[in-house]
């Protein structure tokens, strides 16, 4: 059986709203799949991109069809028409580049992982509030259409309690000491980079995690290259969440309930589909077989970023200052969590 899910929610109706204008900073990889989704959007236009070099912020404007371009952080985040800016740059630059919008007096939606200290987090929450700004980490995942389905059905204990969890998002990455992904300074590393997709994934199902226990492989520049976490949430569930970028895993999501067991497969950070098996056996270990099974389905045509473009250009528009699906508060326990993993096992820091 299928459930398609139908998005008639006003931020993707473009009559009636002004469109919200965006400007980003930086112009690498993740910036430029940001770029590309604003062509599946109604409520946002993407009027203007900044870069440390004129050149690459010109090319990267006639790429995606930018009216504006800047060879400068500063003069983006001058211009009065700009709603709003996206912070897609490496991820040592998040902190002092969100620091300088937010002082602009510019709303801000920061790529993930917010900042690479927790104290830096805290710093910039309060920052925002002080200037009465919207401000939000970048973690697509919760604006996906599947992931609010499933989290309703989790939270209606329909089928029960949610009593266990596990999420792996494991890939090769390029492992040259010098890259991004090995390198401390750049915020390098499995935690960082992809582990911070399950622990947040199973932290938004099952709540605070209270308790938790990690292990890591570190590689010879200090930066980790596997982690597992077991964690305990506030629910009384338990979660397994591994990660890595030395290793390809399934890069899957399964919620186990009390009657059902839902399974988010690859891609489970921003899925097009989720499935829900509802078990027909009693007690006892048999039978315990499926006997329906209901496929929560919302497809979608690009990468996925225009979820996230709508629902923030709906937060602009409403006058929020915080996303209701990724509040501020989260951004820091999860900040907090991520420092003391790597205090705990000793995973090389980042000095700035």
């Amino acid at each position: 059986m299928e459930y398609p899910i139908n998005n008639n929610d006003q931020s993707s109706q473009s009559g009636g709203f002004k469109k919200i204008r965006w400007g980003i900073l930086g112009t690498g990889k993740i910036a430029n799949k940001f770029a590309s989704e604003f062509s599946h959007t109604a409520s946002a236009e993407l009027a203007a991109v900044a870069s440390r070099d004129l050149e690459r912020a010109r090319s990267f404007a006639s790429a995606h069809q930018i009216p504006k371009a800047y060879g400068s952080y500063e003069e983006l985040l001058e211009q009065e028409d700009i709603d709003i800016v996206y912070i897609g740059l490496v991820n040592s630059a998040h902190y002092p580049v969100t620091r300088q919008a937010l002082l602009a007096g510019k709303p801000v939606l920061c790529e993930k992982p917010f900042t690479l200290h927790a104290e830096q987090t805290q710093e910039l929450i309060q920052l925002a509030r002080q200037k009465d700004l919207f401000l939000m980490e970048g973690l697509w995942t919760r604006t996906f259409p599947v992931i609010d389905r499933v989290k309703e059905i989790v939270s209606s204990q329909k089928y029960g309690k949610t009593t266990l969890a596990q999420m792996d998002f494991g890939f090769i990455g390029n492992l040259d000491p010098k890259g991004r992904l090995m390198n401390p300074e750049l915020g390098g590393g499995a935690l960082y980079d992809v582990g911070i997709y399950p622990l947040t994934t199973a932290r938004h199902f099952l709540g605070d995690i209270t308790e938790f226990q990690a292990m890591a492989t570190l590689s010879r520049t200090g930066v980790d290259t596997r982690v597992i976490i077991q964690a305990q949430h506030r629910s009384g569930a338990l979660s397994v969440l591994h990660a890595s970028i030395d290793t390809a895993s399934r890069k899957e999501a399964y919620l186990f309930m009390e009657r059902a067991t839902i399974h988010i497969p690859c891609p489970f950070w921003k899925p097009p589909v989720a499935l829900c098996a509802i078990h027909g056996g009693g007690i006892g270990s048999s039978p315990n077989t499926p006997v329906e099974t209901q496929t929560i389905s919302k497809p979608y045509s690009g990468n996925g970023f225009e979820f996230e473009i709508e629902h923030v250009s709906e937060c602009i528009r409403s006058g929020l200052k915080e996303s209701p699906k990724m509040t501020l508060a989260e951004t820091l326990q999860t900040a907090q969590m991520i420092e003391k993993i790597r205090s705990n096992w000793k995973i090389v820091k980042n000095s700035i």
